[in-house]
């Protein structure tokens, strides 16, 4: 007989003693983390779950049943060091955000109790003090005391930014032009450890009902000017990035988002001007998830946390809140060719 023969007999000789493939490996204790530190925050949180295994059970029952998903009994630590050297340790504090006004997102896994650790003390921003660098990195150790399990992550902090233009704190009026030929200037000095920054100008507005004027509602419309925009390769900070943009974008953006309706007048209110700082672990974390367009689907997991699944990193958001609109940009509504028929 040829080999090829006797192989093809000890291959069914194999598969006939045993018919069970198991699809699920054993199981193993893994933390899973997301945290981002924000020395901008009053207060910060983590949340801290598990994952879990059952190859005989229905997973979507397990991911309605709180105890399947979050670790009990956990020592939670955060140690803090400045430029290498320990300063100080935090103890975050097992709280429920339900009872704190902070809602979970809908979705597969449930909703309440809502498990958050939660710390109250100040987060100190990675910065230059004189020509001397003061670099904060944070070191989060979570530990199992029952199993011996451990895993652990590390940031760096993200330090301040500062807005030069179009506009710096809350009363300085914003004016955003709709010609062809007029740009807004964008500038500000990066923050240190900061990897890029997302920009945003929100646009407030009242509608009200022309035959019912105490018929309104408060809306909103989002104008991103630039995502994930990379700052200095050495993260060093305090370096002026200058940039502009068309205004007339702005009022494009109205004309496809607001749909005409002459039973309702607008008024145009303040406008929020935000700029998200990112870490680098941040940023990292955020392109391996962007959607792939290309044929390959599948992308690599990303995690940071040692022993662990996650992301730990920090984050800086500084806002302008409440800034008002020129008169000259309230004209501009009323008359521009792409917001004439809004009735602003």
């Amino acid at each position: 007989m040829s080999k090829l023969y006797y192989l093809i007999l000890i291959f069914l000789g194999f598969s006939s003693c045993k018919n069970e493939i198991k699809i699920a490996a054993p199981w193993k204790e893994t933390v899973i983390v997301y945290g981002l530190l924000d020395p901008g925050a009053s207060v910060n949180y983590l949340r801290i779950q598990k994952a879990f295994l059952d190859p005989d059970g229905n997973a979507f029952q397990f991911t309605q049943n709180p105890d399947s998903i979050y670790p009990s009994n956990l020592a939670v630590k955060l140690f803090v060091r400045l430029n290498g050297n320990i300063v100080d340790t935090i103890y975050p504090v097992l709280i429920n955000g339900d009872l704190e006004g902070i809602k979970k997102d809908s979705g597969l896994f449930a909703q309440t109790p809502n498990y958050l650790y939660k710390i109250s003390e100040p987060i100190k921003d990675s910065r230059l003090i004189n020509s001397a660098v003061e670099d904060y990195e944070y070191e989060l150790i979570i530990q199992d005391p029952k199993t011996g399990y451990q895993c652990n992550a590390k940031t760096f902090t993200t330090g301040v930014m500062q807005p030069q233009t179009p506009v710096v704190g809350p009363k300085l009026p914003l004016t955003i032009r709709d010609q062809t030929n007029s740009f807004m200037t964008i500038a500000y000095i990066e923050g240190r450890k900061v990897k890029s920054y997302d920009m945003v100008i929100r646009f407030w507005y009242k509608e009200k009902s022309i035959s019912n004027p105490n018929d309104s509602s408060i809306k909103f419309m989002n104008w991103f000017i630039f995502k994930n925009r990379l700052t200095s390769s050495n993260l060093e900070g305090y370096r002026l990035s200058n940039s502009a943009v068309p205004g007339s974008v702005f009022y494009e953006i109205l004309n496809a988002t607001i749909k005409p309706n002459k039973n309702i007048k607008r008024e145009a209110m303040y406008c929020d001007i935000e700029y998200f700082g990112a870490g680098e672990d941040l940023f990292t974390y955020i392109e391996v998830n962007i959607p792939s367009i290309g044929i390959v689907q599948k992308k690599p997991e990303y995690s940071n946390v040692t022993n662990g699944l996650g992301i730990f990193s920090s984050r800086f958001i500084t806002s302008s809140k409440n800034v008002p609109i020129s008169p000259e940009m309230k004209s501009i509504l009323k008359s521009s060719d792409y917001t004439v028929g809004l009735n602003f």
